[in-house]
């Protein structure tokens, strides 16, 4: 732990220690944990004020492996690529709404993996939404006409920028593998790779 990390903050993680000793990680738990990090918004004003209000993200805490905390926060009408992380995550606005969208993956013998809508949430204020792979192929952010642009934390299990990934364009169906260290688009409006 870094020694930024406030008392609160490492109760999340000793939660989530905790949590992810089985052969599986108890995601219920680490959800409740992050909307109950997420209910207490002061604690992340300084993050909050060092972000401002532009489309990034920001460590709180990012170790070089395991689980990490990051705030992020997409600008009005920003949704990220639909995406997958290859670990597991959940995901907590502190305030604003955050629009989630799940993905189903439809796989037709040796055509390109292709995606279909199968849940959409907007999540308010400490609300959670929980992924574990296979099943975490997702987008989020905000659509317009859905409340503010969220201030929203996201738990994942690892550095997913070590791991092997996918991402699609929706508008398109195009797939694409994501390698480690290629982070992905922040935006489904930036153009697709070639």
């Amino acid at each position: 732990m870094t020694d930024e990390l406030r008392p609160p903050i490492r109760e999340l993680f000793d939660l989530v220690d905790e949590s992810t000793r089985g052969a599986s990680p108890d995601l219920a738990a680490i959800g409740s944990g992050l909307s109950s990090r997420a209910a207490e918004a002061t604690t992340f004003e300084p993050w909050i004020a060092r972000l401002g209000d532009r489309s990034a993200a920001i460590p709180i805490h990012a170790p070089s492996r395991g689980p990490r905390l990051v705030l992020v926060h997409r600008l009005e009408g920003q949704m990220s690529a639909v995406h997958d992380h290859g670990t597991w995550v959940a995901i907590s606005p502190i305030r604003g709404i955050e629009t989630h969208r799940q993905w189903r993956v439809r796989r037709d013998g040796a055509t390109a993996p292709r995606v279909e809508l199968s849940d959409d949430r907007a999540l308010a204020d400490a609300e959670v939404a929980t992924l574990l792979p296979p099943d975490d192929v997702h987008d989020h952010g905000h659509l317009l006409g859905r409340g503010d642009p969220a201030y929203v934390l996201i738990l994942l299990g690892d550095d997913q920028t070590y791991l092997t990934r996918n991402e699609w364009d929706v508008a398109t169906g195009r797939h694409r593998i994501l390698q480690p260290g290629d982070g992905g688009r922040w935006v489904s409006t930036e153009p697709f790779p070639d």
